[in-house]
């Protein structure tokens, strides 16, 4: 009987055993890491239940064909008292002046989400030649009838006034509100000058939505959404 020879044997049919085993077990762990990765995403995606997109602590309009038309220096007499039939504010010469129906839906969401817009201001920004005009439409234009709320009651900033909105505006609305110029969007027309450009340049940080049209809900839920992607400038 060769002993040696069947000594020999069982040693390698041992080996081979706890060879078998390491290979299954390293399959099997391989399999699961496998899973998990597959399964979990990376850490950089992982959204919180219940979290908000982060929002502008300072909302700045423009008021002339941005907020409402007509302009104030097309009317002929000042603007007197607002007209609940005629929706608008009305004028000497027959002129009624009205917001936007998107600014209008716009300025009710904002005054009227309160969790969304938590911690939000408003502010106005406006160039126009006729400031007493503007004041009057800001204090008479209604935002909801249902309370009464006027436009002047959601506005807390107000820069009404012939002058440069990025050398003079934004930089007193940042003094008043201590609001970073990063923290803040406008929204102008830019019809008569390209507001947005300037205060983008000047303003370092600011987002500009340019509202050729006006203000429509549409342009305002792109700005809120390029601000929560952490965009400045202006938007295109």
């Amino acid at each position: 009987v060769d002993l040696a020879g069947d000594s020999a044997c069982r040693r390698e049919e041992e080996l081979l055993r706890r060879c078998m085993h390491w290979a299954i077990a390293v399959l099997l762990l391989s399999l699961s890491l496998a899973a998990c990765t597959e399964t979990r995403p990376p850490p950089s995606r992982v959204v919180m239940a219940g979290t908000a997109p982060r929002v502008p602590r300072l909302l700045v309009f423009d008021l002339d064909a941005c907020l409402w038309m007509p302009e104030m220096f097309e009317l002929d007499g000042r603007p007197t008292h607002y007209d609940s039939a005629l929706g608008g504010v009305r004028c000497p010469d027959g002129d009624v002046v009205r917001l936007f129906p998107g600014a209008l839906s716009v300025l009710r969401s904002v005054w009227s989400d309160k969790e969304r817009y938590a911690g939000v201001s408003i502010a106005v920004a406006s160039s126009t030649t006729r400031p007493d005009f503007a004041f009057v439409c800001l204090e008479a234009l209604v935002i909801d009838s249902d309370s009464g709320t006027r436009l002047g009651d959601v506005v807390k900033y107000r820069e009404i006034f012939p002058g440069s909105k990025a050398g003079q505006h934004f930089p007193n609305l940042a003094k008043k509100s201590g609001i970073a110029y990063s923290e803040m969007c406008f929204w102008d027309d830019c019809t008569y000058g390209d507001n947005c450009g300037d205060v983008a340049g000047q303003c370092r940080g600011t987002l500009c939505v340019r509202t050729p049209e006006g203000l429509t809900v549409d342009l305002f839920e792109r700005g809120l959404a390029a601000f929560a992607r952490g965009a400045s400038g202006v938007l295109h």
